[in-house]
């Protein structure tokens, strides 16, 4: 299989890194690589398109990031880094779709994974973005 970069905005990726490593032996083979950055500062924003498969954010990210998930996401829409059918949110938060939509940056193409993370529903979402 042909090796696919995820790039995840996730400041606690120690509580889900068990789903995605799982996802990946059970659905693809170990054919994906993970980018995890815990802050916005660690990342470039020049067009993810040809570099990444697929990112995942998570709505709140550590205190010291200059952009939390929502900004992050805003930035991503704004200037189109990726197409955005392959964006994921992360969250613990019910009203997310709520929220999003109050700041004005609600984007029906976006799927929402609401945490605990399950390795098969993860997989599940994977194999959608990765191979529609």
């Amino acid at each position: 299989m042909e090796k696919k970069k995820i790039l995840i905005f996730e400041d606690e990726w120690v509580t889900i890194r068990g789903s995605f490593e799982m996802a990946n032996i059970y659905a693809f083979e170990g054919s994906l690589e993970f980018e995890v950055k815990v802050k916005s500062q660690d990342a470039s924003f020049d067009p993810w398109e040809d570099k990444y498969s697929a990112v995942f954010i998570d709505i709140t990210l550590a205190k010291y990031t200059k952009l939390d998930g929502y900004n992050i996401f805003r930035k991503i829409k704004e200037s189109k880094l990726i197409d955005l059918k392959r964006v994921v949110i992360l969250t613990g938060n019910s009203k997310i779709i709520e929220k999003l939509k109050e700041m004005q940056i609600y984007d029906e193409q976006v799927t929402i994974i609401y945490k605990p993370l399950d390795f098969v529903e993860l997989s599940t979402y994977l194999m959608k973005i990765l191979n529609p």
